[in-house]
């Protein structure tokens, strides 16, 4: 499933969203959509991952939603020449990447027909349509301030594992490998400890390590006292173990919203990395 909406109208659209996208592929240009964006969202959507389309709108282009970013789970930057040509993706990186910093999330970038040295030191015509448009977006006061910040999150974007397109003997293969690392992501998001949850953390791993059995545990406490983040930094420890594994967070929520059959996927889909669709009628069975 796949939403692409125009900047403009992310304020009223945000809090109809059903539930939380994968995959957020942010982007500048119609070309690269048809080219390169238009495949990769076909092959995430084909595998059971529910993407965003995240595009400049030429009316707004400074816009930002911040819930549409929370909402997501992976970015994926596709950077080309005409990204910098963006203030819109521009303002955009700086938030993706204080995401990133902020909750851990992974950021992905593509590099399209453009060397990732370019976009790192924001030289060749990147850099000069960089330069252009700041010099557009900013103020002279602010331009120097504008560009730093810009230049920054560019630099830390660039300094991440991703792809570059030349590399590859065609997209259809590049594509087959940024699905391929998606699908195995190892580490989920999660925030900082708060004060006192790693002494936790080591203990349960402690208790598991020492158990061969197969048991549940459950974490209870108040709610905000850390029990999802003490769950994620368990899984993000010990999945590594495992050749399968699976981690479905707010199932009292989901349930609400996708129903027991998504969630049903979601686990086959981790589990075997592959879609498998369940009737409707089959659930109703086994209820």
């Amino acid at each position: 499933m796949t939403s692409s909406i125009p900047p403009m109208e992310f304020a009223s659209s945000s809090s109809k969203l059903p539930r939380k996208y994968d995959v957020l592929i942010n982007f500048n240009g119609e070309e690269i959509q048809r080219k390169f964006v238009s495949h990769l969202d076909s092959a995430l959507s084909a595998v059971g991952f529910t993407t965003f389309l995240h595009h400049p709108n030429a009316h707004n282009p400074l816009h930002f939603q911040q819930p549409i970013l929370n909402l997501s789970r992976v970015a994926i930057v596709v950077f080309t020449t005409a990204y910098s040509q963006s203030a819109w993706c521009l303002h955009q990186l700086q938030q993706i990447i204080k995401w990133h910093q902020t909750y851990c999330r992974h950021v992905l970038p593509v590099y399209y027909e453009i060397q990732p040295s370019d976009v790192r030191l924001q030289m060749g015509d990147f850099g000069k349509a960089f330069k252009a448009t700041a010099e557009q977006a900013f103020s002279e006061q602010e331009l120097e301030h504008g560009m730093s910040m810009w230049s920054r999150a560019l630099t830390k974007a660039a300094n991440l594992f991703g792809w570059d397109e030349s590399n590859y003997r065609s997209d259809a293969e590049l594509v087959h490998k940024i699905v391929k690392t998606v699908l195995h992501l190892p580490v989920l998001s999660a925030t900082q400890f708060p004060v006192g949850l790693q002494s936790h953390v080591q203990y349960l791993i402690g208790t598991i390590q020492n158990n061969t059995e197969v048991y549940t545990i459950g974490i209870t406490g108040a709610g905000g006292s850390g029990k999802t983040t003490l769950a994620k930094a368990i899984y993000n420890q010990l999945s590594a173990t495992f050749t399968e594994k699976s981690f479905i967070e707010d199932i009292a929520h989901l349930s609400e919203t996708r129903s027991n059959i998504r969630l049903d996927e979601q686990l086959l889909l981790d589990v075997l990395k592959t879609k498998v669709e369940i009737p409707s009628n089959e659930m109703e069975r086994r209820m």
